[in-house]
């Protein structure tokens, strides 16, 4: 049986969250990262978090189905509480940059900046085909996916229960359905695997419900100790072999989910090893921040940069490039500590739909 914390997967978060990073940094300061496919398929971290989405809340949430427990206003109020602050901070903040630049006179792409578009951000649904692009904070767009997986998530755990004597079946075919949609995406000229404003929610369904269907695997099954490590080894390896020969993300995203079963197992009777190290699970808790605030952040520390370094090359390019993770870092600590964690403590304690006891009726005054 998982413990109720599992450490290892809070850990992959940071993991993911930096994966991304690299990605959408590898071309400033023109040190040619975008030659190493490891950078490249850097986007393949967001399929990484959908599928942890997936697992964790059918982890935190599936019992309290099965024992008709679960209230689904209260679910989606937590759910909001756990991203809408940083979501609407993190937007205000690129919108304030948006108009510091306008009045230095400094251009940006007018389409990734349409004040037509800021109602959908509010909303969340942004990622759901109802804007022609990226644009604002552009990372949100997969905390709209993950909005619409919210909403979705009764179904997760209809399935979860209806195949929880046949897991393996749940997890096959969760694994076909991301082949499905893969291969029918790339017949369009489109990459799955990529999606973000073309209805970047689709992107989500095939990874939250392998996600599902591998906590119900191993709420059914034990990996041995031995046989746990080395299989999160052996994803991880193939994980980086196959995005640095820019293989087919076709194969690689399963192997994704075999490093978060293999992780998870390792909770159930090594507590987790390294990945369970208390400074790994602390950026781990800031991960949604780091992953958040890095546009922000990208915007002002590289423009910034070029203005005051404009011809850094070598060394000093790198560290210069390495100086931007650490940025984010300090950032998303002030968020966490200043936003985040306030904020989800306080929405939390004020549930509108809380189950709260039915007061008593006065007594009648004793003669």
């Amino acid at each position: 049986m998982y413990p109720s914390d599992i450490r290892p997967l809070t850990s992959l978060r940071i993991c993911a969250a930096l994966w991304v990073l690299v990605y959408h940094f590898r071309n400033h300061l023109d040190l040619g990262l975008d030659r190493f496919g490891l950078a490249f398929k850097g986007y393949l971290g967001v399929d990484l978090f959908f599928i942890l989405s997936g697992f964790i809340l059918s982890h935190v949430y599936t019992r309290a189905w099965a024992e008709r427990r679960f209230h689904y206003g209260s679910f989606l109020w937590a759910r909001l509480a756990r991203v809408y602050p940083v979501h609407l901070v993190t937007l205000g903040a690129t919108i304030a940059i948006w108009l510091v630049a306008l009045r230095l006179g400094v251009g940006f792409e007018p389409q990734a900046f349409d004040p037509r578009m800021l109602p959908q951000h509010l909303l969340l649904v942004h990622a759901w085909g109802t804007t022609p692009t990226v644009q604002w904070n552009f990372p949100s767009w997969s905390i709209s996916a993950e909005w619409f997986a919210y909403l979705c998530f009764p179904v997760a755990a209809m399935l979860s229960m209806a195949l929880r004597q046949r897991p393996r079946l749940m997890v096959l075919g969760a694994l076909l359905l991301f082949a499905v949609m893969f291969l029918i995406a790339q017949a369009r000229g489109v990459l799955f695997t990529d999606m973000s404003a073309q209805i970047g929610a689709l992107r989500i369904i095939p990874a939250f419900l392998m996600g599902a269907a591998l906590h119900r695997l191993g709420s059914s099954v034990t990996v041995p100790s031995r046989a746990a490590v080395l299989g999160a080894l052996a994803a991880t390896a193939w994980v980086a072999t196959a995005a640095s020969l820019r293989l087919n993300d076709l194969y690689i995203w399963p192997a994704l989910a075999l490093l978060i079963f293999c992780l998870a197992e390792t909770s159930k009777t090594s507590g987790g090893g390294v990945m369970a190290a208390p400074i790994l699970v602390h950026l781990g808790e800031v991960s949604y921040g780091v992953y958040m605030v890095h546009l922000p952040v990208d915007i002002v520390y590289f423009h910034g940069l070029g203005r005051i370094a404009p011809n850094l090359s070598g060394v000093p390019a790198a560290l210069a490039w390495g100086g931007a993770f650490v940025a984010c870092l300090l950032a998303a600590m002030m968020v966490y500590h200043g936003v985040e964690r306030p904020a989800r403590n306080w929405l939390r304690a004020h549930d509108p739909f809380a189950r709260r006891p039915i007061p008593e009726p006065p007594r009648e005054p004793v003669l």
